[in-house]
């Protein structure tokens, strides 16, 4: 008995161990270049919201010298963000890869808040031949499949010229035949499906049918997301004026649950793998909450449902993601709580504002924009002291030039610097400077984004105030009777 599960023992830990490696992927390789960066490894986690997530991180030692070990189930598409450049690798389960960083090019101060920056993506070079394979092929497929569409983008779209589009599938799979690589036939399955959907003008049902409709949804193959997205896109307002759509239309306007709503919609015979019909349902909803036509707060019920009671863990954590983003900054949400630092060099909470009206400011003080709100700033801070606290997140280099700068100024409200805590920029979605917030003395969002000091805010911010205010009156009214109850 004691020797039998001896033998169990040695088994599970085989297996155990056995699994572990087949996960296990490394990233190494020397960059004198990049010495002292800490570099993060990013994946995109959900590509209905185009989300990332890391899903590890490295420091190049004064050497030059680096080296990461993940754990990873599936193939994946990851990049680094290297100052103007995004280095991208496609990366295998139980695969050690020798990498090679691009040349380092920072970028500029006004690339830093721009909205519209977007890093240029390259490769990243890969030195041993025993893990270069996929990338190849991938990288090759990508230079032909792009040349052919760019040369054909006329006949394909605007001719809708099916019999091109086939031409051009059995051109690229002779040259690319399968080799092997379940990852890449799919990568090169969904690739054609964008042709066939841009050729075949008004029959996104047929394409759904022959690409979709029976495979399992490929959560990490970007090909497979860039072409969902683009098939499925604002469903809803094409689905439910369609005869197939009406059980799934009447379902949500009554407003019936998530899973009643996947149930309805497996009446289609398109949409019968849960999975796939789900995540087509998340991508509905998410275009419709943007649309603006469609009851929001009823969509973020239905994400909330979906993250609990989806048919999969993933197209659980998909709803999750998808929930906190159209939640994130939305007026009566909790506002993020940050840790920042004086201009004394003392750590600094948005917890520490609670009880107070605060009204948030990310700003750089060699901004022309900032400068010239501080003077408004200075002259509110004066008037309204005592019904509100300024708080001005500085994202300046220097932070001894910061200080300097608001001491010669003589400026008396909250200056904090952003140190090394890039979240903060994150967390408030900052992308142009300067960027307002007010938060009422709970933690919650009341304006978002809140104007800006010269943009009438006093008159909204006593407005907002007094609404503020109402609401917890009543919330809080006694339970005693009084002359209201008569």
């Amino acid at each position: 008995m004691r020797i039998f599960s001896l033998i169990s023992v040695s088994i599970l830990f085989f297996i155990s161990t056995a699994f572990s490696q087949k996960d296990s992927v490394t990233l190494k390789g020397f960059s004198k270049q990049y010495a002292g960066f800490n570099l993060s490894l990013q994946h995109i986690s959900n590509y209905i919201t185009n989300e990332s997530e890391e899903i590890g991180n490295f420091r190049v030692d004064e050497k030059g010298n680096f080296s990461l070990s993940i754990s990873l189930s599936d193939v994946t598409y990851a990049y680094i963000d290297l100052g103007l450049l995004r280095g991208f690798i496609y990366l295998e389960p139980n695969t050690t890869y020798e990498i090679i960083l691009p040349p380092y090019t920072p970028k500029k101060e006004a690339d830093r808040f721009n909205p519209y920056f977007t890093p240029e993506s390259v490769i990243i070079g890969i030195g041993n031949d025993d893990a270069l394979a996929l990338n190849r092929s991938i990288i090759q497929f990508d230079e032909e499949y792009d040349y052919q569409f760019n040369t054909n983008a006329f006949q394909l779209f605007s001719r809708g010229n099916v019999k091109l589009a086939n031409q051009i599938v059995s051109r690229l799979d002779s040259l690319f035949p399968f080799e092997g690589s379940e990852f890449f036939r799919n990568y090169k399955r969904y690739k054609y499906a964008k042709l066939a959907i841009l050729s075949r003008k008004r029959q996104q049902r047929r394409v759904i049918y022959e690409y979709y409709s029976g495979s399992y949804v490929c959560f990490e193959n970007p090909a497979y997301w860039e072409t969902f997205n683009l098939l499925v896109k604002n469903f809803f307002s094409n689905y439910f004026p369609d005869s197939r759509g009406k059980e799934l239309k009447t379902a949500f306007v009554e407003g019936l649950s998530f899973d009643t709503l996947s149930t309805v919609f497996s009446a289609d015979s398109l949409f019968l793998d849960s999975e796939f019909r789900e995540v087509v349902l998340l991508k509905g909803l998410y275009d419709a909450f943007y649309s603006g036509h469609y009851d929001e707060e009823r969509i973020i019920s239905l994400f909330e449902q979906a993250s609990k009671r989806g048919s999969s863990d993933r197209v659980r954590k998909m709803a999750y993601s998808i929930h906190k983003k159209v939640n994130h900054l939305r007026v009566g949400s909790k506002a993020p709580d940050f840790t920042v630092y004086t201009i004394s060099g003392k750590e600094k909470k948005l917890s520490s504002f609670k009880g107070k009206f605060v009204y948030l400011n990310f700003c750089n003080t060699e901004n022309y924009t900032c400068k010239k709100d501080f003077q408004v700033l200075n002259a509110m801070y004066r008037s309204m002291k005592r019904d509100l606290t300024i708080v001005s997140i500085a994202t300046d280099k220097d932070p001894d030039k910061l200080a300097k700068f608001v001491k010669a100024n003589k400026y008396r409200w909250n200056f904090l610097y952003f140190g090394d805590n890039g979240n903060v920029i994150f967390d408030y979605d900052v992308k142009a400077l300067p960027g307002y917030f007010l938060i009422d003395p709970e933690g919650k969002i009341l304006l978002s984004p809140a104007p800006a000091p010269e943009e009438n805010f006093g008159t909204l911010f006593y407005e907002a105030v007094k609404e503020y205010r109402y609401k917890k009156l009543r919330k809080e009214h006694p339970k005693s009777k009084s002359i209201y109850d008569l």
